[in-house]
């Protein structure tokens, strides 16, 4: 019935004309783009100089659990806590599907839009309006319609297209946003974990140290017992055992901290940081630097990626506001049926049905859509900006994490040497110091020299594995970007 009364072929021609008239009319009448100016534009990394700051022996891009290079455990598990457990991440997911489901409602705008509806009521027409009374139905009537409606907003000059390039600009984005989390979770983890290797190591030189003032106090009691020692020297070893007890206790104190931090970080209550125990990582002591790493970093850094995205989603939003400049065009279309009588719904001659254009055009706003382009120009400019301080950061990191590892090599050198030299020296000022040949400030002095240069070595060897985690996390951590 309803698609017997369909109109003829001849109308999606008539129809296809009558929107080209519309919408060539309308641009005549358009607001008038403004001038924004030339847009700023992204560097490449060509642009940056890094030929002799990264000279260095053929290295390898980080694996994506690159902790668990380091071969310990503990910290695997507390890494993978973390992200499984981590508000950051949980906060970071959300945040992804809310950018999935902009997607899916931008590209909804390119779509028709079909409904359906229905109503009945119970009316009754005045006899004395418009209707003479000899025409008009007597007293209260059923009155039902029910139709199927389209709407399709005909996307002529890119408006809807460029918001769903903005917004899966945006959902990669937000990828890489995930994923620059996850890496940050993983290298705060990772830091703790160092400074409490470092603490620990500390921690083994401590307790030599109170060990070695222990032995002092009981040489110089000995020979204060035996009149060959002033009972001054024996306090001031004692003092200094002391003090030696008291740093020890202090970096008690400090690892316990630090693996509270750690369990704050992994999710957990405090009460975690008591089943950490020390940390049992092997370092690989090999240095190296991917090949062609300034031009492959933006791709494995994921905030430059993610600001890059930013950038790009903002570019298709200037160009979806210039769309707004330009006449819409809708195609409005429905068809159904309807009556005076519900049981006449269904009979022939009760459909109805209708097709058309719809234009509206942005002659005068008074300056706002003008006014919004800017903006978005201006925010565009702004990302840029942070897309090219973002780049130079990141080749910063790189350079100084390799540059810091270079210099730790030789200062690890020169901290085992100095030890070294130290303990010799300790040793012959407590022979000469047994056999007479030296007072006690000789020996405390050769003491404090080889404790000091024993913590000195201790943390350079902790620091160590700071700068490779630096290293790690300025590679990107094992991230590369893949288009969605």
């Amino acid at each position: 019935m309803i698609l017997e009364s369909l109109p003829s072929t001849s109308l999606p021609k008539r129809l296809v004309i009558t929107i080209a008239l519309f919408a060539a009319t309308g641009l005549g009448g358009c607001a008038m783009l403004p001038e924004t100016g030339r847009l700023g534009s992204m560097k490449s990394s060509s642009d940056y100089e890094t030929t002799a700051s990264f000279s260095a022996p053929a290295g390898t891009w980080p694996a994506e659990r690159w902790w668990q290079s380091y071969g310990d455990s503990q910290l695997v598990t507390l890494i993978d806590e973390a992200l499984r457990d981590s508000p950051d991440m949980a906060a970071a997911a959300a945040r992804m599907r809310r950018a999935e489901a902009y997607v899916t409602v931008s590209r909804s705008a390119l779509i028709p839009q079909v409904s359906a509806n229905a109503s009945v009521t119970e009316q009754k027409i005045s006899y004395n309006h418009l209707i003479p009374r000899s025409a008009a139905s007597d007293g209260w009537q059923d009155y039902g319609l029910g139709t199927i409606d389209l709407k399709w907003e005909i996307d002529f000059w890119g408006k809807n297209r460029a918001g769903l390039a903005a917004a899966t600009s945006q959902l990669e984005a937000s990828h890489a946003e995930t994923a620059l989390v996850r890496l940050n979770i993983a290298a705060a983890i990772a830091m703790n974990y160092s400074e409490l290797a470092g603490l620990y190591a500390l921690r083994d030189t401590a307790v030599r140290t109170v060990e070695i003032r222990k032995k002092t106090v009981e040489l110089f009691s000995e020979r204060f017992t035996n009149g060959m020692e002033t009972r001054g020297s024996v306090s001031e070893a004692k003092a200094r055992l002391a003090g030696a007890e008291g740093d020890l206790l202090s970096i008690d104190e400090q690892i316990g901290l630090t693996c509270n931090r750690l369990a704050a970080l992994a999710g957990a209550g405090p009460d975690r940081a008591r089943s950490i125990h020390p940390p049992t990582v092997n370092l690989n002591s090999s240095f190296g630097l991917p090949a062609e790493l300034a031009a492959n970093l933006v791709g494995r850094r994921p905030d430059v990626t993610m600001a890059r995205l930013v950038t790009e989603a903002q570019m298709h939003r200037i160009d979806q506001k210039k769309a707004e400049f330009y006449p819409n065009v809708n195609l409005v279309a429905f068809i159904g049926v309807q009556s005076l009588g519900l049981d006449m719904l269904t009979r022939a001659g009760s459909d109805i049905g209708g097709i058309g254009p719809a234009v509206s055009l942005p002659i005068f706003t008074a300056g706002r859509l003008q006014g919004e382009l800017r903006e978005r120009s201006a925010i565009y400019d702004e990302m840029v900006a942070n897309y090219n301080a973002t780049v130079t950061h990141a080749l910063e990191d790189v350079a100084n994490a390799a540059l810091s590892i270079r210099a730790l090599a030789r200062q690890l050198e020169k901290g085992d040497e100095a030890v070294a030299e130290a303990a010799e020296a300790h040793r012959v000022a407590r022979n000469r110091y047994e056999g007479g040949l030296a007072n006690v400030i000789e020996v405390l002095y050769a003491e404090d020299v080889l404790l000091n240069s024993q913590r000195i070595l201790a943390g350079l060897k902790s620091r160590a594995l700071a700068l490779d985690v630096a290293l790690q996390r300025a590679l990107g951590g094992g991230y590369q970007h893949s288009k969605i």
